[in-house]
């Protein structure tokens, strides 16, 4: 039998030697497995995929407001949350939606009226509507034609935009004025008795209007100015 003669005067045959290699390997084996540091656990596949949702949804929580959370079919191809909460003020109750697409992180904020307008007062609502929106830097208010919904809405990227509970404080009482808004335009348009269906009869309202001239702006022409 061939036997192995060691630096240390030691003799091993093949089959001791084998068996010395396999333990060595065995332990290496163990010391590579084992993590330098403790790992932190991978966070689920629910936190990646409805993050924008469940940022939002702390955030409520922690004002202690009661929702109605909508989670999207399992097999939709879209991934859309609807946070729906009623709130009341002292002249009006009105109902706040948040719609998240986890898709492409886009966060629609509506205040929806309880109250719908009637289609024989849509050409004064929408005029009503369209002025105001002139003058509204951030958000707008809309007409539903198909059932006279009348709501408000405040969209947000939140990939690119910051969702602190400072920011979501400011965009929701930026949808609560907005509201406030669009009820004094609801109220104004339900108080006419005999409305016209015709636009153009309002338009003409409007341009009876003073209009104000801004000389902050250069008027087009062909010579220099």
């Amino acid at each position: 039998m061939l036997c192995i003669i060691s630096p240390f005067g030691l003799q091993f045959n093949n089959k001791t030697k084998h068996q010395i290699i396999m333990k060595i390997l065995d332990k290496l084996k163990q010391l590579l497995q084992k993590p330098d540091t403790p790992t932190k656990p991978e966070p689920s596949e629910d936190a990646h995929r409805h993050a924008v949702s469940m940022r939002i949804m702390a955030w409520l929580d922690k004002q202690g407001w009661k929702y109605e959370h909508r989670t999207p079919e399992e097999d939709a191809e879209m991934r859309t949350h609807h946070m729906i909460l009623s709130f009341t003020d002292n002249q009006s109750d009105w109902t706040c939606v948040f719609r998240v697409n986890e898709n492409n992180q886009l966060v629609a904020i509506f205040g929806v009226l309880t109250e719908t307008v009637p289609p024989s007062h849509y050409a004064s609502i929408l005029m009503k509507i369209a002025r105001a929106n002139l003058n509204i830097a951030f958000g707008s208010i809309e007409l539903d034609p198909f059932d006279g919904e009348v709501r408000v809405k405040m969209s947000i990227d939140a990939e690119f935009s910051t969702l602190s509970d400072k920011a979501l404080g400011c965009y929701l009482q930026g949808v609560a004025g907005l509201t406030e808004i669009a009820q004094r335009l609801f109220d104004e348009a339900m108080a006419e008795s005999e409305p016209s269906p015709i636009i153009h009869d309002y338009l003409n309202d409007y341009n009876d209007l003073p209009q104000e001239s801004d000389s902050g702006f250069f008027t087009p022409t062909h010579t220099a100015q």
